[in-house]
């Protein structure tokens, strides 16, 4: 049963020309000023998002929403809507918002599910920085390993974090915005937990 496509009509400002957004099962298309940047879905790696602002004094002047998705080559697809003193923020955001939720639904949901077969099967691998076992997750190197059963997860608005439930000293925070597939990371461990409790 194929997925569903969904299209979005984006402007890096108000008075920009008018992109194409595709979000398509099989590939991620960006209508470009001189060529569309697409990428397949086989070739996303990785992704981040967050919304940063500017002020003046106390004045907020801009506020801009950011996505970002790199493919297997390294090369990255940037979406950016920018805002003016607040005008069209609620709209902005619900559109961003929608865009965020697509694209990790459509290509790193499977992702996520396919690395939390890898620690079924007994495979160790690296993840944003975090070693993750079938025992349990490195979160720093000078730290020793927090088992499963001790491991704790917080998700926030833009950044979540994973800490030792025995000792609050023993945590490591995230940025959905500074760190690479830090989304993917907490969909992983979520699962994990939550196969753990049942």
């Amino acid at each position: 049963m194929p997925g569903t496509v969904h299209t979005h009509i984006i402007k890096r400002s108000p008075l920009a020309t008018s992109r194409l957004l595709t979000i398509d099962p099989l590939y991620l298309d960006l209508e470009g000023p001189l060529a569309n940047t697409r990428f397949t879905k086989e070739d996303i790696e990785a992704c981040r998002f967050g919304i940063s602002q500017l002020r003046y004094y106390f004045i907020p002047y801009s506020r801009t929403y950011n996505l970002e998705i790199k493919n297997g080559q390294g090369k990255i697809l940037k979406i950016r809507m920018h805002s003016f003193f607040s005008i069209g923020n609620k709209k902005l955001l619900k559109q961003f918002t929608q865009i965020q939720d697509q694209v990790i639904k459509t290509y790193f949901q499977d992702m996520a599910n396919h690395y939390a077969q890898l620690i079924h099967g007994d495979l160790s691998y690296e993840l944003c920085g975090v070693l993750l076992t079938h025992e349990g997750v490195w979160i720093r190197k000078d730290k020793p390993m927090i088992p499963w059963l001790r491991l704790g997860l917080h998700s926030y608005f833009n950044s979540c974090s994973i800490y030792d439930l025995t000792d609050p000293h023993h945590y490591r925070s995230f940025d959905y915005w500074h760190d690479w597939n830090a989304t993917l990371l907490r969909a992983v461990i979520n699962y994990k937990l939550q196969s753990k409790r049942y």
